[in-house]
């Protein structure tokens, strides 16, 4: 009775140490198949992220390679910019040169229609005077011609127009004639229109013309009187009417 007594603790420590060890057994399969499980889902997720730093690396890569492309885009379109902007500080120094010859050509064309405003209006005044000039040698031909019918049996040179220094041919060309303007170093008489000399082969001489009034001259024993008809001065310029007629 006393050993069955004495053996029941020893059971009951055997058992209790038994349940304990069942205990820990079982704590430790649970914990390990937890923990397992759990080590394969850090694990999936290990490479999930393995996968995701991968898939992220190589988006980093595109991405510096679209940041570097941009880049390139950037500094090129930066030295476009600058290209633009020296070309636009270029045309804008030239429309400035090209306003101020505008400006200059606008004044220039201004004096040019004022200058052609004055030549028109000099042009007309100058046909006016052409006309009236015209008009006046009309009239004179007209006078002359009467003149030259009324008077051709005794005339030797017809009324002809002459300028100074220039020489007029009589006679076939064997009288010269030259007149020039009366000055003060001359001796000829006072009114005397016009000057000049009488050329005959060797001879020479001197004549005084007045309007109205002939200069006597010989000419192979003949008497000739010298007539200056007409003086006109146009434009600063002396212009003489001469004729020759035989006297009686």
């Amino acid at each position: 009775m006393t050993r069955t007594v004495g053996m029941r603790p020893i059971t009951l420590l055997v058992c209790f140490l038994c349940l304990i060890g069942w205990s820990v057994s079982a704590t430790y399969l649970i914990m390990h198949v937890t923990y397992r499980s759990q080590f394969a889902n850090k694990d999936r997720e290990v490479l999930s992220v393995q996968k995701n730093n991968a898939a992220l690396a190589d988006q980093n890569g595109e991405l510096r390679n679209s940041l570097q492309k941009l880049e390139n885009e950037y500094t090129k379109l930066e030295s476009q910019y600058r290209d633009l902007e020296s070309r636009f500080d270029t045309s804008e120094q030239k429309n400035i040169q090209t306003a101020s010859k505008l400006a200059a050509a606008s004044k220039d064309r201004e004096t040019a229609k004022a200058d052609s405003v004055k030549l028109s209006d000099d042009l007309e005044a100058k046909l006016s005077k052409i006309e009236a000039l015209n008009a006046d040698l009309q009239a004179l031909e007209q006078k002359y011609s009467a003149f030259k019918e009324m008077l051709a049996p005794d005339m030797a040179l017809e009324p002809t127009w002459v300028s100074p220094g220039e020489t007029t041919q009589a006679f076939d060309g064997n009288l010269l004639i030259v007149l020039y303007e009366t000055s003060e170093k001359d001796k000829c008489r006072k009114g005397s229109a016009a000057a000049g000399y009488l050329i005959h082969g060797t001879s020479k001489n001197k004549v005084c013309l007045r309007l109205g009034k002939p200069e006597s001259f010989k000419y192979q024993g003949k008497n000739y009187g010298l007539n200056l008809l007409e003086s006109k001065e146009s434009e600063g310029a002396h212009r003489y009417c001469i004729y020759i007629m035989k006297e009686r």
